[in-house]
């Protein structure tokens, strides 16, 4: 029976790099000083010698795994994928692992997630909580000495970095393009699922408006605002009727609810909060007798292949999913590092791109 070919040690390639263990230990391991060309001469004999580091030994020693969880809303969302990949390329270029949870934007998943990520010692968290208001098991996570950073959105019950878009300036330029052109009864679609928080803000005077913290608000009711602030700064009325809530995060909610208000209500434009409602938005606009943009102008959030491919090709509100992810990556790092102070907080641009999709309203 032919033996298992035996692993090389730490201590073989100390000698074979003519260093002490102890630096041998540091440059494998990524940590603590150690000249640049002791490292490539350890790196070298490490690959002569087809070293294989001991994971295990290394977390026990390090306190560390090497290892960070990602908790977004739903993997299958183009949006959350460019910021998984992100994280990837990033955590990859520092030698860690990523573990991926779906939490499907449910509050009592992403607690699971959490623990489940807790058992494994990752060694720090990118979150895109479901429910801002409800973050206790973070704020738990954060007390154990574990960083946490926010993607997409952030929490006024927590202190922390995050990575967000500015969702609400955004949404208020898209609705002054649309004014711009003469549009009156502009509808918004969004899910809305934290109804208080959709009441509390169609309530705001526009001072109130101004004043508001969107960051601790779900993306769709942070979007709201803009679309509130940018009626206000116009002297436009808002009707209640045109502000549309799915209640889910899912197409056939955002298409029901927009085919339930073209039913119901004249709209000569549309703006959804996000790439699912905007997709069930569209579905709904073109199974109806009306015509983008001809009877209704429509723009759409986040730039999905599919809005460059249909006819007319739809304007939409791009956000940098990809970047953001690299930028949520290097700020967990740093913290993993050590870093400490204030938490910080980097807004992501967003652009609108122009398209087919908008056009004045009709004249009749």
């Amino acid at each position: 029976m032919a033996k298992t070919a035996r692993t090389a040690t730490i201590i073989e390639v100390a000698k074979e790099a003519g260093v002490s263990t102890a630096t041998a230990a540091r440059a494998l391991g990524n940590y603590g000083p150690v000249r640049e060309s002791t490292r490539e001469k350890v790196m070298l004999a490490a690959k002569k010698l087809k070293y294989q580091p001991n994971e295990l030994a290394r977390s026990m020693i390090t306190g560390r795994t090497r290892s960070i969880g990602v908790i977004c809303g739903d993997v299958h969302n183009p949006f959350f994928a460019g910021i998984v990949r992100g994280v990837t390329d990033v955590a990859r270029e520092r030698g860690y692992t990523v573990l991926i949870a779906n939490s499907d934007e449910d509050w009592p998943t992403e607690v699971e997630a959490v623990a489940t990520f807790s058992a494994s010692g990752v060694d720090g968290l990118i979150a895109s909580p479901a429910e801002p208001k409800r973050v206790d098991h973070l704020v738990d996570w954060s007390g154990r000495g574990k960083p946490v950073t926010f993607i997409d959105r952030a929490s006024a019950k927590i202190s922390t970095d995050a990575v967000v878009v500015d969702g609400p300036s955004a949404v208020q330029n898209a609705v002054e393009t649309f004014f711009s052109l003469g549009h009156e009864r502009i509808a918004i679609i969004g899910e809305f699922q934290d109804i208080d928080d959709m009441e509390r803000v169609l309530s705001l005077n526009e001072r109130a408006l101004g004043q508001l913290d969107v960051f601790t608000l779900s993306p769709s009711n942070a979007r709201l605002v803009g679309y509130l602030r940018a009626h206000a700064a116009a002297g436009k009325t808002v009707h209640p009727e045109l502000v549309v809530r799915a209640g889910s995060y899912n197409l056939g909610a955002a298409e029901a609810a927009t085919d339930a208000l073209l039913s119901a209500t004249e709209v000569t434009a549309m703006i959804a909060t996000d790439n699912v409602m905007s997709l069930g938005a569209y579905r709904a606009l073109i199974e109806s007798p009306l015509s983008i943009p001809g009877d209704v102008s429509f723009i759409g959030f986040d730039n999905q292949d599919w809005t460059d491919l249909v006819t007319p090709r739809i304007s939409v509100i791009d956000q940098p999913s990809h970047p953001m992810g690299q930028q949520a990556a290097r700020m967990l790092l740093e913290r993993i590092d050590g870093l400490e102070g204030e938490p910080r907080v980097v807004t992501s641009p967003t652009a609108l791109i122009e398209r087919d999709s908008v056009a004045a309203p009709p004249s009749n």
